[in-house]
């Protein structure tokens, strides 16, 4: 007689051989990829919740002004999603004369937040937001909710159930306040409006991912250390916010990146990074990208290394791409 299985993680595990999301791409021309696409916006943003259409810019306070050979960082704080206050990065290059490339540089889940991104504090690589700086990119590098000095105690498990209860999501929360930061950053006089792009490394890269996804702004990103599928990180473990509640019914992580076709994506992984794999994910991605006629688009950089950021050729392409008129 068969042992009977009681553990609810193993009986689930049995029925995800045959699990398909109702909006996972699966066409490949550009008329399949426009009504795929068509379906899975809106129902990607009844997942998230309520998110904030593009607006005015909200006004910002300079706390602290830092000088640097090649930029200043000016410590702001500005009002985001539901009148929360954003501290944040403003890092300006100097000898700026005319409206010119940004970026949102987006941290991962790390100690100190936005710090990880503007100095080299943490074991995850080069800070990219003083990188692309020192290449003559203005960057703002918020803190994500509950996260960096918005991190009341209790992290992402604390926020997620207050959100839980009020019937929101974290990502929803964080994106919403990644539209107000685009807000700002296009009104910006140093900024092309045109011209702004995004960066994000593991909880970064997700973020990145989802707010490019809902956001035309965004004219091309890096995504670094997290693209990989749902499936494979939250039947692993991984911290909870990054999966909102029944996004498997609906779709996959590379199909959300497929949202973000015919923009410019560069997708960054460290060989030693197994558990978070680009594969099968980026291959699901390049049919998206081809189906919108723009296979060219997509790229993805393999580096020797595991979880952190490189930008060995991932920054310098992104400074390319906002580089053009």
């Amino acid at each position: 007689m068969e042992e009977r299985v009681f553990a609810t993680t193993a009986l689930l595990d049995r029925g995800m051989a045959h699990h398909q999301p109702v909006h996972r791409f699966a066409g490949d021309s550009r008329e399949e990829w426009e009504r795929w696409r068509a379906g899975l916006l809106p129902a990607l943003r009844s997942v998230l919740g309520p998110l904030p259409k593009p607006g005015a810019a909200p006004p910002y306070e300079v706390l602290a002004r830092d000088e640097f050979p090649a930029y200043a960082r000016l410590k702001i704080v500005y009002e985001a999603t539901l009148g929360d206050p954003v501290p944040a990065y403003l890092l300006l290059p100097r000898g700026r004369t005319a409206p010119g490339p940004a970026t949102l540089c987006i941290h991962g889940h790390v100690p100190g937040g936005k710090e990880s991104v503007v100095q080299a504090t943490e074991r995850i690589g080069i800070p990219y937001g003083a990188a692309l700086a020192e290449m003559g990119v203005v960057t703002l590098c918020p803190d994500n909710a509950g996260m960096g000095e918005r991190d009341g105690g209790g992290g992402c498990q604390l926020l997620w159930r207050r959100l839980n209860y009020l019937g929101m999501d974290v990502t929803g929360r964080r994106v919403g306040d990644l539209i107000r930061a685009m807000d700002l950053l296009a009104a910006l006089p140093e900024v092309d409006s045109a011209r702004i792009g995004s960066v994000g490394f593991s909880l970064g890269c997700w973020l990145a991912m989802v707010h490019a996804a809902l956001d035309g702004r965004v004219r091309a990103c890096v995504l670094s250390g997290y693209f990989t599928t749902l499936a494979q990180t939250s039947w692993v473990g991984h911290c909870i916010c990054h999966h909102p509640k029944g996004i498997g019914l609906v779709c996959e992580m590379p199909d959300i990146a497929g949202l973000i076709a015919p923009r410019a994506v560069c997708v960054e992984w460290g060989r030693e990074d197994t558990s978070r794999p680009a594969d099968p994910a980026f291959g699901v991605a390049q049919r998206i990208w081809q189906a919108a006629g723009a296979g060219d688009a997509l790229e993805l950089v393999r580096f020797n290394g595991d979880h952190r950021f490189d930008g060995t050729a991932s920054l310098p392409w992104l400074a390319a791409q906002l580089s053009r008129p």
